[in-house]
């Protein structure tokens, strides 16, 4: 086993250095609708990996570019590939509590989202682990990217060099669905060859305790627009069809008002969990009612298998006329809603994609599928537009596999000898199908930022504890894995 001491202490005396690093990668507009920003974010990650020492270069997918990363290991038996992803979701900045998104700020880590907030230089070195850094990005997914090459960096300066050959993939589009990252991981199966695949992704449990699951929710992303007539019209002096009302009904045919879908044939094949499952989720520590506290609503009772097991319908975005300063009288002539569904293992998008077009013509609509396709006057108010599509098929690797134990293990002993929190799967979505099915590798879930991070929100952040802790755990895999 390696002591970890002297690697510990050199952790704690370089915490500024690690900082002011990340921040320097913070600052990069990453969001996924920047293509250039994206891609000279992916140059600077992949030159900044060239200078750790790994062979570094920007692979090209017809979108947002990959950066994939090599180092072996003289005498390595195993090969572990991790994946991050270093785009972001947009920011708009009129909801965040501080000057500019990509603008690091920090504040306290218990403190509120709008609480008073210094610049780097105003915290205390000593007291560094106690603090959070807010930025587009921070938690979701560009600290882990900064943990691992924090972590190689300390490893060489203290001779502990892993025993594992490793492989760094960073995904640029991950937020939009990552739309060419399975031609990318068809067409570079050999460069992506590995024995393992960690995917450090996602947040921890709430406690802090180090956190694992084998599998992810698939996502399948598309808009619907109405257009009524060609523009909007005066409410008093017109009385022409008002698309958001035929839009009202369409969305209640979907789903309930609990949200639970009532598309036909949705969860066919749906899998219900096993029984080492269930004792998995039994196992999980879940505070319902302090979740319900927080949130100020009430939660199902069978909550977790609900983000785990069953697919979600969501509204995550509504687009039509004027409201507030900007309300105006008017029938709008168009509305748009924007739909994310997660579906679970068994589902294929393709297929819940039929589904869905399926049940809009059930309806009473027509269907026009693309942002481009001509609408025909005698369709209006009578079609919907399905556009903007994406995402990717569910995935889950076997928990019974030895290497999951080893994962475990190691991750624990990483964190003190802390118990692991174990998930049959996350709710959230990661393109981990990609190594499953494509390259038919068992892959695992290790995610390094804080619950509750603010991830795909206003004034996300990661607590700069779980940063460091991701320096330590991806040391410990480095070095354990290859045992």
């Amino acid at each position: 086993m390696t002591t970890w001491d002297a690697f510990d202490l050199r952790l704690i005396a370089k915490r500024r250095g690690i900082v002011e690093g990340f921040l320097e990668f913070l600052r990069h507009n990453t969001v996924s609708q920047n293509p250039e920003g994206v891609r000279a974010g992916g140059e600077w990650l992949a030159a900044l990996m060239r200078r750790r020492g790994l062979e570094a270069r920007v692979l090209e997918t017809g979108g947002g570019p990959a950066v994939f990363g090599e180092r072996r290991a003289p005498g390595a038996t195993r090969t572990v590939l991790i994946y991050c992803h270093y785009d972001t979701k947009p920011a708009p900045a009129k909801e965040w509590f501080q000057p500019s998104p990509f603008e690091p700020v920090f504040r306290k880590a218990d403190d509120a989202d709008d609480a008073a907030f210094v610049s780097f230089d105003s915290v205390p070195t000593e007291a560094l682990a106690e603090w959070r850094v807010c930025a587009r990005g921070a938690s979701d997914d560009k600290g882990p990217i900064w943990s691992h090459l924090e972590a190689l960096a300390l490893m060489d300066e203290l001779g502990l060099p892993p025993t594992v050959n490793l492989k760094f993939i960073f995904d640029g589009e991950e937020e939009i669905g990552s739309p060419f990252f399975g031609p990318l991981t068809e067409k570079h199966k050999d460069l992506l060859a590995a024995d393992l695949v960690l995917v450090t992704d996602g947040p921890k449990h709430a406690s802090g305790r180090p956190t694992i699951s084998f599998g992810a929710r698939g996502v399948l992303k598309f808009e619907m627009t109405i257009e009524s007539a060609r523009r909007d019209l005066h409410s008093g002096n017109f009385a022409a069809p008002n698309p958001n009302w035929r839009l009202a009904g369409l969305l209640s045919s979907m789903a309930a008002p609990d949200g639970t879908p009532l598309i036909e044939g949705f969860e066919d094949g749906v899998a219900p969990p096993t029984p080492a499952e269930r004792e998995l989720m039994a196992r999980f520590p879940l505070d319902l009612h302090g979740l319900e506290r927080e949130l100020g609503v009430s939660l199902p009772q069978d909550y977790l298998e609900k983000i785990m097991f069953h697919p979600t319908l969501t509204i995550r975005g509504l687009r039509s006329g004027f409201v507030g300063a900007e309300a105006n009288t008017i029938i709008p002539h168009t509305t748009t809603v924007a739909i994310d569904i997660r579906m679970v293992k068994n589902q294929k998008l393709e297929t819940v994609y039929r589904r869905v077009i399926e049940h809009i013509r059930a309806q009473g609509f027509d269907v026009i599928e693309g942002a481009d396709a001509p609408l025909p006057d005698h369709l209006r108010g009578r079609a919907v537009r399905v556009s903007d599509k994406g995402g990717y098929d569910p995935a889950k690797t076997a928990a019974d596999l030895p290497i999951c134990r080893e994962v475990i293990e190691a991750v624990e002993r990483a964190h003190g000898g802390q118990q692991a929190v174990v998930t049959p799967t996350m709710g959230g979505s990661v393109p981990i199908w990609a190594f499953t099915d494509i390259l038919r590798l068992p892959t695992i879930l290790v995610p390094y930022a804080n619950a509750n991070n603010r991830q795909h929100s206003p004034n996300e952040h990661l607590r700069l504890d779980h940063l460091f802790q991701g320096v330590r755990t991806t040391a410990g895999l480095l070095r354990d894995l290859g045992r």
